[in-house]
């Protein structure tokens, strides 16, 4: 198994470069000591698909707002991954959490989850952060 240092994202064997951070992988799982979000940071956003938070990451960091894009998939490249092995985090500073709420609310796809506070994709029936119902 190889290891993302920057992401921490596991990969199988064979697979030599993270497909997010293009880094080299390492052999040994980083410590769960390095502190790649800070602890004082704030989740505002959560995807099934890895582009859709690249691309929030892309507005956020065009708006001058640092974040962080944690990507919790399981990669088993070269075969696809499903949206169901697919789980990104986008993560803010907390002094920026209502203006990565607001910008990430104002595009198009986006809405809040009523019951967390979440930006979910407008066609999500279930909040993938609280699973609460959405309403439409």
């Amino acid at each position: 198994m190889g290891w993302c240092p920057r992401c921490r994202a596991e990969y199988v064997e064979g697979i030599v470069e993270c497909a997010d951070c293009h880094i080299p992988l390492v052999d040994e799982k980083p410590d769960d000591d390095v502190e790649y979000v800070p602890k004082d940071w704030r989740l505002v956003a959560e995807y099934s698909d890895e582009e859709m938070g690249l691309l929030a990451r892309g507005l956020l960091e065009q708006n001058g707002l640092e974040c962080r894009l944690e990507n919790l998939t399981f990669h088993a490249y070269p075969v696809t991954v499903s949206e169901q092995f697919t789980r990104v985090r986008l993560w803010v500073g907390q002094e920026d959490e209502t203006a990565a709420r607001e910008l990430l609310a104002e595009v198009e796809d986006y809405r809040f989850c009523s019951e967390c506070g979440a930006v979910v994709m407008k066609e999500d029936s279930v909040c993938p952060s609280c699973e609460a119902p959405l309403e439409d």
